[in-house]
């Protein structure tokens, strides 16, 4: 630590190491050897409604030194095209300062996003590889810019993040918007003044990943769960213009990998020692987290949150509720996790499920014994992923004995998922 804060008294000595400022003939689409095109409407995670698309159609040059990311109704109720660009495999960066000059888009349903993450997003998945939001804003809170950080156990509507607030409504002219990221620390400024800092020590028991490079994301997304979607107010084509985009590193800076890499053992071993999985008495309450050895059947290969039994493939998260305060999330259809329990005279019971969705969820049952006790069980729309909400499914019937129970997760709802799952309580 005392290594960390000599390197922070060190005042930065910036050298730039990647530079756009969008020179060029009004209509043609940005340099292809720089930015790679994220391409679909898929939702892309958030239920968005934009399909992004290629070549010049939705990203061009105005001819005046500006990117323009212009989102356009098309035909249809709900057909929206716009651009995501990116600099993956083609300009990736561990800490520095990150800033654009942007100007912004504006109208209920308007997303636009200059953002980060992580170069081994491929290997690890997200949100382990880390994302940085530089800049975020939604079109109807146009004098409010925000920035957060998303990683494992706080990513989506759990990520870390603090806004700031403008003077002039941020559509009527251009700002400045940057980070400036250090080992163990970084930080957000809206025209050069600091507005948000974050540290290891700001995550508690979740994990610090931004160790690592990250490649550059503009985009320019219609809809979706955070910013809500389009109504008749909101007018269109939208135009998110941008007048530069630069990279500088600090010369000064040495970075103390082995240091680094110690903290941060010793930070996970603080909050990730598992002790083994009971044999739960019920009636009782089972948590999500602690299925019996090996009983699980994940079909991702990554451990997405990777805070609670990390050497497993189960996506485990922060919850907030009863201890261990973790719950299981990410939940595929066909994926499944086994409890033991012992129940001393056979009965039928109340059963309640603590499940969370950020959208309608998909369903599930429990297994007694290898038999379906329950039929099927739907996730509903809970508000958000860690805002929970007990299911109910009453006259189940439990034999006498000691043996496994399965909550077996079968369908996905409108979100991609099935929903989160924390706890069950018999009574």
């Amino acid at each position: 630590m005392l290594t960390l804060i000599a390197a922070m008294m060190i005042a930065p000595r910036w050298e730039l190491t990647f530079e756009q400022n969008f020179d060029g003939p009004s209509g043609q689409a940005p340099d292809p050897k720089v930015w790679t095109r994220d391409l679909g409407a898929d939702g892309w995670g958030n239920a968005e409604w934009q399909e992004y698309t290629d070549g010049n159609r939705n990203a061009f040059l105005d001819g005046k030194g500006n990117l323009v990311i212009e989102a356009r109704k098309e035909a249809g109720e709900k057909k929206f095209t716009s651009a995501r660009l990116n600099t993956r495999g083609k300009f990736t960066q561990a800490y520095g300062r990150f800033e654009a000059r942007l100007k912004m888009p504006v109208g209920k349903g308007i997303w636009p996003a200059f953002w980060m993450l992580g170069d081994n997003d491929m290997e690890v998945g997200w949100p382990g590889c880390g994302e940085i939001d530089i800049m975020e804003y939604l079109g109807h809170q146009p004098k409010t810019v925000h920035g957060t950080v998303h990683g494992p156990g706080y990513s989506g509507a759990g990520g870390i993040g603090k806004s700031a607030d403008s003077a002039t409504p941020l559509n009527e002219g251009f700002h400045v918007y940057a980070i400036e990221w250090e080992p163990e620390r970084i930080r957000w400024f809206f025209d050069d003044k600091v507005y948000h800092t974050l540290t290891p020590d700001d995550l508690g028991a979740r994990e610090w990943v931004f160790d690592h490079a990250h490649f550059l994301i503009l985009n320019l997304a219609v809809g979706g769960g955070w910013p809500g979607y389009p109504d008749e107010t909101t007018a269109f084509p939208q135009r998110y213009l941008v007048d530069y985009v630069r990279v500088y590193k600090d010369a000064n800076l040495v970075v103390d990998a082995e240091g680094i890499a110690k903290r941060r053992a010793e930070r996970l071993r603080k909050h990730t020692d598992f002790k083994g999985a009971p044999v739960v008495a019920l009636p009782g309450t089972v948590h999500a987290v602690d299925y019996a050895e090996g009983r699980y059947k994940d079909l991702d290969r990554f451990n997405q949150g990777g805070l609670y039994r990390p050497a497993d493939g189960v996506d485990i998260s922060l919850s907030g509720l009863e201890s261990p305060k973790y719950s299981v999330g990410w939940i595929g259809a066909g994926e499944w996790l086994g409890y033991r329990v012992k129940v001393a005279k056979a009965a039928r019971h109340t059963v309640e499920f603590e499940v969370a969705s950020g959208g309608e969820g998909g369903f599930f049952h429990l297994e007694i014994e290898g038999k379906d006790a329950t039929g099927p069980i739907k996730v509903p729309d809970t508000g958000g992923w860690n805002k929970w909400k007990a299911v109910r499914k009453e006259g189940v019937e439990f034999p006498a004995g000691s043996y496994e129970i399965k909550v077996v997760f079968d369908k996905d709802g409108e979100t991609g998922g099935v929903g989160n799952f924390s706890l069950l309580r018999v009574k």
